[in-house]
């Protein structure tokens, strides 16, 4: 079947139970075909006369958006609008590509809120005005050379009392809930920080790599230090998807099949339980041996590898046997 895909109203959040009702109507099936089976990539690469917000270009999941008070799975391809915000749960991963092609990564427990996501064509440039609200967990802003080049972004990213100033640089921070970790990778950043105890603190300047930035809850910053190889590459993995670790992709290929529940209601059952729990499920109505069936799916598996490790990890979480396919 190929790549299962991302429709309009997918990219909207108006899918659920009531869409894959109407999926697996036997008369429908011109519609659901219309709806599932375009492919997800071209959700991302729509052409407009402005770029979009940001979208998902990966994910390990289980991971949501929370949009207009509805919590829907992320799923590879999905276009991101302001006032979105993404949550991660536990060994999740996301990667996101804002309009102008800076890159943003959460890692697992992670909570992202688009406060703001202004972008505009200025002839062959993209400039971006955005704030970015990291509510816990780590994250990674990346601008490679290209965009820094060609585009432009005023970027602020908004810990609990630390807003780092981002123009094009390369930093990783965590909110971790006693402290505030900002840590400038390449570039310049501007670190600014609430009062303390009503006490003012001067922003500071971070210009030199592996500069890092230390916020105590409720206690003065600590000095500005250099962190080892070592522990950067610690904080790199918070935030990094790791190879056959689960992970789905825009123009991933390989698919899970639930093969245990293809009754109706039990593939409905199925449907809905893993959607709630953050992964993307499909709804697949079908012929097997004359007899109508009900499938399940996951969809946009990077790799054969990913595909076995995420089927693993449900198959004991007890959602049932499944297959995978390419």
């Amino acid at each position: 079947m190929g790549s299962l895909s991302t429709s309009k109203a997918q990219c909207s959040i108006a899918t659920g139970r009531q869409a894959a009702w109407v999926t697996a109507c036997h008369y429908c099936a011109p519609l659901w075909l219309a709806m599932a089976l375009v492919a997800p990539t071209q959700a991302a690469s729509t052409v407009s006369a402005e770029p979009p917000a940001a979208a998902v270009d990966g994910v390990v999941m289980p991971a949501w958006v929370e949009r207009a008070g509805r919590r829907e799975p992320v799923f590879p391809g999905m276009v991101l609008q302001e006032r979105d915000r993404i949550v991660t749960g536990s060994n999740a991963r996301i990667l996101l590509t804002l309009p102008e092609g800076s890159k943003v990564k959460l890692g697992e427990n992670a909570q992202l809120g688009f406060d703001a996501l202004a972008a505009k064509r200025e002839g062959e440039s993209v400039f971006l005005r955005s704030a970015l609200n990291v509510l816990t967990g780590a994250f990674r802003f990346t601008t490679n050379a290209l965009s820094k080049a060609t585009n432009h972004r005023e970027v602020n990213i908004r810990l609990a009392t630390v807003t780092a100033g981002i123009r094009g640089t390369d930093l990783w921070g965590k909110q971790a809930g006693n402290r505030e970790i900002v840590c400038l990778l390449e570039g310049k950043i501007e670190v600014a920080r609430d009062a303390i105890g009503g006490q003012s603190t001067a922003p500071v300047v971070l210009d030199q790599a592996l500069q890092f930035y230390i916020a105590p809850k409720g206690e003065p910053t600590l000095p500005i230090g250099r962190v080892a190889d070592a522990q950067l590459a610690q904080w790199a993995a918070e935030t990094e998807i790791a190879r056959d670790a689960g992970g789905a992709s825009v123009g991933g290929h390989w698919r899970i099949t639930f093969t245990e529940h293809t009754a109706f209601d039990d593939a409905m059952n199925l449907y809905d339980e893993l959607r709630g729990q953050g992964y993307p499920a499909l709804f697949k109505p079908d012929r097997q041996g004359g007899k109508r069936v009900y499938l399940v799916q996951l969809a946009n598996l990077s790799s054969e590898g990913d595909a076995r490790a995420l089927a693993g990890r449900l198959r004991e979480a007890g959602m049932g046997q499944s297959s995978i396919s390419h």
